[in-house]
């Protein structure tokens, strides 16, 4: 039983990780200007990817992501710690 608990609790934060790890590429594949005045040159390869780090846009929903997989773990944890007494 514990393992299983385990394994359920692991495959909720790996698939949190893994969806806003394909959402990071997703959003540095986006062509974005650097700066409309500055030769409307675009960033390129890792820059997109550090520059959405940066972003509010990104973590926010990466947040609410996160809280939502505590929440899970938490009611996992009340589950297994119900069952053992």
């Amino acid at each position: 039983m514990p393992t299983l608990l385990h394994l359920v609790m692991t495959g909720v934060w790996g698939m949190t990780l893994i969806i806003h790890t394909r959402r990071l590429w997703r959003l540095a594949c986006v062509e974005q200007l650097r700066n409309w005045e500055d030769e409307q040159r675009l960033r390129t390869g890792w820059n997109r990817i550090w520059w959405w780090l940066g972003q509010d846009e990104f973590w926010n929903e990466v947040r609410a992501d996160c809280l939502k997989a505590i929440e899970i773990t938490l009611m996992i944890f009340l589950l297994a710690w119900g069952m053992s007494q």
